[in-house]
C-alpha cells in the first residue's frame, strides 16, 4: 500500500478545486489517500471526499490562543510524521505549508519543499509563477495547475458533471463574496437579480452566505421589488458548511461572485451564473465543468491585485448595471454589448477547464491559446500540437534561471 497525503491548507474554494488532484490519487491502485486542510473544514472535507483520511491543522487560526495553536500543530505534525507517506503533495506558498514540508525529505515532497533550509517550489510551480506575471495570459486553471503535480490526471469531463437543466424553481444566491471589491454591491446585485428572476418565471430566491453577510442579504432586499423581495427568504448566518450542499443539490441556479460556494456547486452539477471582476480573473478560477456562465469584466487594468487600493473607483462594477447586459439576463436580444465585459461558457478540452468568451471579445485569447500550448508541451499532451514550445512561449515561461542553474530539486 502507497501513502499518498495532499496538504491543502488554503481555503473553502481551494479545497473544491483540488478535486482533480484527489481523484486521481484515489484512482491509482494501492493508493490510501490522506487529506490535510485547515480544521475548520474537516466536516466538509469529509463530505467532499469520503475516500479520504482527513487530518487539520489550524491554518487560519482567527482568534485562538498561539498557543493552543502551537499545541494543536505539534500534535498533528508528529501524527502525519509517523504515517510513513511515499508521496507528499504541497498546494500551498505559505510559511505553515512549508514548516509542514520540513517533516518530510525532499524526495517524498510534490510542489513545494524545504530543502537544506530553503523553501523550494517544483518545475511546474515556478513556471506558474512565471506567467502569473501577468495574469491576463492565464493559460491554466488552478485546478488543473495542481493535478497535473500528479503524473497522469484523470480526464477533465470525469471532475465534475455538467451542468444539469433547471428542475426545482429556486434560485440561490451568494450576496458577497471574502473580499467586498471582488463582489457585487446591494444594488448592482439587486439589478441582475431582478432580470434573471424574470427569465426564470419568478422562482423562489434563497440568499446564502454567512453570518457577517447579513447586512448585505438585507440592503439587497430593500433593493428589490416587493413583488420579488417578498420572494427572497434570507439565509445568510443560519447555516453551516456542512449544511451547504444539500441547500445547493434543491437550486436551478446559483448567482454568485468567485467564491467556495461556485466551486462547490460545479462539483454538484449546479449551474452557476458568476459575475467576477476586480482580482477575480475566471481563466484561472473559475467554475470547473460543462455550461456554467460566467461574466467577467474585463477592463485594460483586469485582473487587478486586491491587496492594492483600486485608482479607479472600481470601475471594473460598471458593464455589470448596463442595460444592455441586463436585459441579457432576463433572456432578451439585443444586438448592444457593453464595452469591458466578456460573456464566457465554462468548457472543457485535453487538458482541463477553460472559459470559451461568447459575448464580447478577449483581446488576450491567442496569447492565452499559444502559452496554453506550451504549457501542454512542457506536460506532454495532445495541444503541444497546437503551437507547442514556441520561442515566444518559452521565453514568457522560463527565465533565464530555470535553465542556466541546475536545480538540486524538481519534482513535478
Amino acid at each position: 500500500m502507497r501513502r499518498v497525503l495532499v496538504v491543502q491548507l488554503a481555503r473553502f474554494g481551494d479545497l473544491a478545486q483540488s478535486k482533480r488532484l484527489l481523484l486521481s490519487q484515489a484512482r491509482d491502485a494501492g493508493n490510501e489517500v490522506h487529506l490535510c486542510v485547515d480544521r475548520s473544514l474537516v466536516p466538509l472535507a469529509q463530505l467532499l471526499y469520503p475516500f479520504a483520511v482527513v487530518h487539520g491543522l489550524p491554518a487560519h487560526r482567527g482568534d485562538s490562543d498561539p498557543g493552543d495553536v502551537f499545541a494543536a500543530c505539534r500534535t498533528c505534525f508528529a501524527a502525519l510524521r509517523e504515517l510513513d507517506f511515499t508521496e507528499v503533495y504541497f498546494l500551498n506558498f505559505s510559511p505553515l505549508s512549508f514548516a509542514c514540508a520540513a517533516l518530510f525529505s525532499p524526495e517524498q515532497c510534490r510542489g513545494y519543499a524545504r530543502v537544506d533550509g530553503q523553501d523550494m517550489r517544483s518545475t511546474l510551480f515556478s513556471l506558474a509563477f512565471n506567467f502569473m506575471c501577468d495574469r491576463r495570459f492565464a493559460p491554466v486553471n488552478l485546478a488543473d495547475l495542481w493535478a497535473f503535480l500528479h503524473k497522469g490526471p484523470i480526464a477533465p469531463e470525469k471532475v465534475n458533471p455538467p451542468a444539469r437543466p433547471a428542475s426545482t424553481g429556486c434560485i440561490g444566491i451568494i450576496v458577497a463574496g471574502r473580499h467586498a471589491r471582488r463582489s457585487l454591491p446591494p444594488k448592482v446585485l439587486a439589478a441582475c437579480v431582478q432580470s434573471v428572476f424574470r427569465a426564470a418565471g419568478g422562482p423562489r430566491l434563497l440568499c446564502l452566505g454567512a453570518k457577517e453577510d447579513q447586512p448585505v442579504a438585507r440592503r439587497l432586499r430593500r433593493e428589490l421589488p416587493p413583488r420579488i423581495a417578498e420572494r427572497m427568504e434570507d439565509l445568510t448566518g443560519k447555516t453551516s458548511l456542512a449544511d451547504l450542499p444539500d441547500i445547493l443539490r434543491g437550486l436551478d441556479m446559483l448567482l454568485t461572485p468567485d467564491t467556495g460556494a461556485m466551486h462547490l456547486a460545479a462539483h454538484l452539477g449546479v449551474p452557476v451564473q458568476a459575475f467576477f471582476l476586480s482580482s477575480a480573473w475566471c481563466f484561472e478560477t473559475g467554475p470547473y465543468g460543462m455550461g456554467h456562465r460566467v461574466w467577467q469584466a474585463a477592463r485594460p487594468c483586469s485582473p487587478c491585485l486586491e491587496s492594492a487600493p483600486c485608482p479607479h473607483g472600481t470601475a471594473c462594477c460598471a458593464p455589470f448595471s448596463h442595460p444592455a447586459f441586463l436585459a441579457h439576463l432576463a433572456g432578451k436580444f439585443t444586438p448592444e454589448w457593453p464595452a469591458d465585459l466578456m460573456g464566457c461558457v465554462s468548457t472543457l478540452d485535453d487538458f482541463g477547464a477553460t472559459c470559451t468568451v461568447v459575448d464580447g471579445g478577449n483581446p488576450y485569447a491567442d496569447a492565452a491559446c499559444e502559452l496554453r500550448a506550451g504549457l501542454a508541451a512542457c506536460r506532454g499532451l495532445p495541444e503541444a500540437d497546437a503551437g507547442g514550445m514556441t520561442p515566444h512561449n518559452a521565453a514568457f515561461l522560463f527565465r533565464e534561471k530555470d535553465w542556466m542553474l541546475p536545480g538540486n530539486w524538481n519534482h513535478a
